[in-house]
C-alpha cells in the first residue's frame, strides 16, 4: 500500500540543529526571539564599551598633553615639571572634583567596581549612563592630571552602564540584565588593557562568581567585540614590552611559592589601608568634604616633588620595574608611597580605579624581593621576573580572583616562561589574603555601606550550609480537630505550592495536608461534616530536621513531588518549612 507525500513527510526524522555556523547571522537565525534580542544586546554592549573606552583613552591623552610638558613617557613629563607645577596641577584636579560634587550634590568618589557589583546583584540599583559617563570623564581628567588612581575605573563603569542602559530600554529579564552589566564591565577591562581573555575571566570570577558555560559565551563575545573595536581606534594600549623571562627550574618555582604569603599579606594590608583611610575621611563634617579633594590631591603633589612616580596610574614605573631598571631604594619605598597616595586620593573623593595601583604595589614589592635576593644569592632570577610574579600575586590577593589575575598579567606581558610561578603565587596569595581579610578590594566598600551580596556558590556550599539558612518560619499550622470545611477554606487561601501542617498541642508535627490529596475524599461524597484534619493528614511524609545540611535536603526533594518540606527540631516540633525554589536559588546565579 502506497503512502501519501504527507505521510512520508511525517515519517522523516526532524533535522538536528547544526553544531557549527558559517556566520553570526546563521547562529542568530536558529535562536528564539528573546534569545536573539539578548545576543544582539551582548554584541551592542561590547561595541559601546569599546567605543567608550577609546573615547575616554583619547581624552586621557589630551588631558596629559595639556597638563604636563611633552615627553615620551608620563613619568618623564612629571619629572621635567617644576615643583610648583607638580603641586598645582593635581590640586586643580581636586578643585574640579570638589566643585563638581557641590553642583551635583552627590559624592563622586568610591570604587567603581563595587558600584557595579551592587548594580548586578540588587534590583533598583541600575547604573545611570549619563551620570556614569560624566563621572568617568571626570575620573580620566583627574588621572591625567596626576591622581594616583587607575584609568580602568572610568572604562569599566562606562561599559557596565552601557549594558545597564541597553537592558533597561529593551526589556530583558532580570537575569539577562545582570549578565549584560557584567558583560559591559568585563569588556571595559578587556578594552582598557587589551586583555580579552583576562577581561572575560574577570567578569566571571569577580562580578558573577561563576565559571558556568552559559555565562562564558556572552562575556567572551562582549570582550572580543570591545577589544576589536578598541584596537581599531588610535589610542595607546597598556601593554608591557619586556624580556622573555623564564622561571622553570624547581628552585625558581619554590621561590615563587615562598614569596606568595608575603604578597598575600601585602594584599590584605592594601585592602585594609584603603578602607581605613576612606572611613577616616568619611567622618569629616559634610561642609568640609568638598575641600578634601583639593587638600588630598595637593598633598599627593607635594609628595611628587621628591617622588614623581606617585602621580598618575603608574604604568611607566611598573614597566621600569619589569625591566629591572629601578634601584633598590626606590623599590623599597615606592610601595608604601603609592599605597598612601592612592588611599588619600580615593578616600578624599577623587574618582578612579584601584586596579592599576595594585599592579604598581605588587610589581614594586616583587622587584624589591628580586633585588634583595640578588645581593645574597648569586644567580638569582632577575628582579623584573619577580616583579611580574608580584603583580599577579597582589592582584590575586586584592581581588580574591587568582584565575583572572594570572591571565590578565600574562596577556599584559605575553611572557609564558613565568606562568608556573605566576599560578602558584596567585593561588597562595589569594588564599593568604582571604584568610587575613575576608573582603576583597571590591566587596569591602559594600560591607562598610551595609550592602549585602548573595553568597556566591562554592563546590562545598551544599555540604556545609545548615538547613537553618533557608527555613521559613511562617508555616500554616492547624490542630488535628479542625473541621473539614474550615480545612478546605484554609487550603484554598494558601498561595500555590503551600500546604497545611497538622500539629498537636505541644507543636509536634503529625503530618501534612495537601489540597490535591483531598480530591478523593470530596469525590467520595461521604459525610464531610464528620471529617476532621486528623482523618485526612498524610503521616508518611518524612520531615527535615534542623541537623541536616542542604545537601541532604536536596536528596529529600529528589524523592518527593512536594514544593516545600516541613522542618522539625529534635523533639519533632515544627520549626518551619524549606522551599525547593529557595534551595535552587541559593545555588544558582
Amino acid at each position: 500500500m502506497e503512502r501519501t507525500g504527507s505521510q512520508d513527510a511525517k515519517a522523516l526524522p526532524t533535522a538536528a540543529p547544526p553544531v557549527f555556523f558559517r556566520s553570526l547571522r546563521d547562529f542568530l537565525r536558529v535562536l528564539p526571539g528573546a534569545a536573539q534580542r539578548f545576543w544582539v544586546l551582548v554584541i551592542a554592549t561590547g561595541a559601546l564599551s569599546g567605543l567608550g573606552s577609546g573615547a575616554l583613552l583619547l581624552a586621557l591623552s589630551g588631558v596629559q598633553e595639556l597638563a604636563w610638558p611633552q615627553a615620551a613617557r608620563f613619568v618623564d613629563s612629571v619629572d621635567v615639571s617644576s615643583p610648583g607645577r607638580r603641586v598645582l596641577v593635581p590640586a586643580l584636579a581636586g578643585l574640579l572634583v570638589g566643585v563638581t560634587a557641590l553642583l551635583w550634590r552627590k559624592p563622586l568618589g568610591g570604587h567603581g567596581t563595587a558600584r557595579i557589583l551592587e548594580a548586578i546583584w540588587h534590583r533598583g540599583r541600575e547604573l545611570s549612563l549619563g551620570r556614569t559617563l560624566v563621572r568617568g570623564l571626570l575620573s580620566i581628567t583627574c588621572v591625567g592630571m596626576g591622581a594616583s588612581l587607575g584609568r580602568e575605573g572610568a572604562l569599566v563603569q562606562a561599559g557596565a552602564a552601557s549594558g545597564s542602559w541597553l537592558a533597561g530600554r529593551l526589556g530583558v529579564s532580570e537575569r539577562q540584565a545582570r549578565v549584560l552589566v557584567a558583560c559591559g564591565a568585563a569588556s571595559g577591562i578587556a578594552a582598557a588593557y587589551d586583555v580579552p581573555i583576562g577581561g572575560a575571566l574577570f567578569g566571571l570570577e569577580v562580578l558573577l562568581g561563576s565559571f558556568a558555560l552559559e555565562l562564558l559565551g556572552p562575556i567572551a563575545v562582549a570582550c572580543v567585540v570591545a577589544t576589536a573595536v578598541a584596537r581599531t581606534l588610535p589610542v595607546p594600549h597598556a601593554t608591557y614590552d619586556i624580556p622573555e623571562y623564564a622561571l622553570l627550574h624547581p628552585a625558581e618555582l619554590l621561590l615563587g611559592l615562598a614569596l606568595a604569603p608575603v604578597l598575600g599579606l601585602a594584599s590584605a594590608i592594601y585592602v585594609r589601608v584603603m578602607g581605613w583611610v576612606e572611613v577616616r575621611f568619611d567622618r569629616f563634617p559634610a561642609r568640609l568634604r568638598p575641600m578634601l579633594p583639593v587638600l588630598g590631591m595637593g598633598a599627593v603633589g607635594l609628595l611628587a616633588i621628591r617622588f614623581p612616580a606617585v602621580l598618575g596610574n603608574g604604568f611607566d614605573t611598573v614597566h621600569q620595574a619589569l625591566l629591572g631598571e629601578l634601584p633598590l631604594r626606590l623599590l623599597l619605598v615606592l610601595p608604601l608611597l603609592k599605597l598612601a597616595a592612592s588611599a588619600v586620593c580615593a578616600g578624599t573623593g577623587v574618582p578612579g580605579g584601584l586596579f592599576t595601583p595594585s599592579l604598581f604595589f605588587g610589581a614594586a614589592i616583587g622587584g624589591a624581593a628580586g633585588e634583595l635576593l640578588a645581593r645574597v644569592l648569586p644567580g638569582a632570577p632577575p628582579s623584573g621576573a619577580l616583579a611580574l610574579v608580584g603583580m599577579a600575586g597582589v592582584l590575586a590577593g586584592t581581588t580574591h580572583a587568582a584565575v583572572s589575575s594570572v591571565l590578565i598579567v600574562f596577556e599584559l606581558t605575553g611572557d609564558y616562561g613565568v606562568i608556573l610561578p605566576l599560578m602558584l603565587s596567585a593561588a597562595v596569595a589569594a588564599a593568604t589574603s582571604r584568610a587575613i581579610e575576608p573582603d576583597s578590594l571590591y566587596t569591602a566598600p559594600l560591607r562598610r555601606s551595609g550592602v549585602a551580596l548573595p553568597e556566591l556558590p562554592r563546590p562545598e556550599w551544599l555540604r556545609t550550609t545548615p538547613v537553618a539558612a533557608l527555613v521559613e518560619r511562617d508555616a500554616e499550622r492547624v490542630p488535628p480537630t479542625l473541621a473539614f470545611d474550615a480545612l478546605v477554606k484554609k487550603l484554598l487561601a494558601l498561595p500555590p505550592g503551600h500546604d497545611l501542617y497538622v500539629t498537636d498541642a505541644e507543636g509536634a508535627l503529625l503530618g501534612v495536608i495537601r489540597l490535591d490529596a483531598l480530591k478523593g475524599t470530596i469525590s467520595d461524597q461521604a459525610d464531610l461534616g464528620m471529617i476532621v484534619a486528623a482523618d485526612v493528614v498524610d503521616r508518611e511524609i518524612e520531615p527535615i530536621t534542623t541537623a541536616m545540611t542542604l545537601a541532604e535536603v536536596a536528596v529529600r526533594f529528589g524523592e518527593t513531588d512536594l514544593e516545600r518540606l516541613p522542618v522539625v527540631d529534635g523533639q519533632r516540633r515544627l520549626v518551619g518549612v524549606v522551599a525547593m525554589r529557595d534551595l535552587l536559588a541559593r545555588g544558582s546565579f
